[in-house]
């Protein structure tokens, strides 16, 4: 099984939700940022768990808040 590959997207307030590609199928699930814990299993449309190391949660809320920062600039 491949690893899911994660996008972010911000809303109009700055808040991050992720979209996580499943390794299996590559449908996305999407989850807000804040409510995201490292390795918490997420369960794709597939069946397959899915889920997000705490290594690539630490990278995606660093992204969030570069893009904050870039956006109030």
């Amino acid at each position: 099984m491949k690893q899911p590959r994660f996008d972010l997207d911000l809303d109009k307030h700055c808040n991050a939700t992720v979209v996580i590609a499943c390794g299996n199928c590559g449908s996305e699930t999407r989850q807000h940022l804040r409510s995201l814990q490292p390795d918490h299993t997420l369960r794709c449309r597939c069946g397959a768990d899915i889920s997000l190391g705490a290594g690539a949660l630490h990278r995606a809320q660093q992204q969030v808040a570069h893009l904050r920062v870039a956006y109030r600039q």
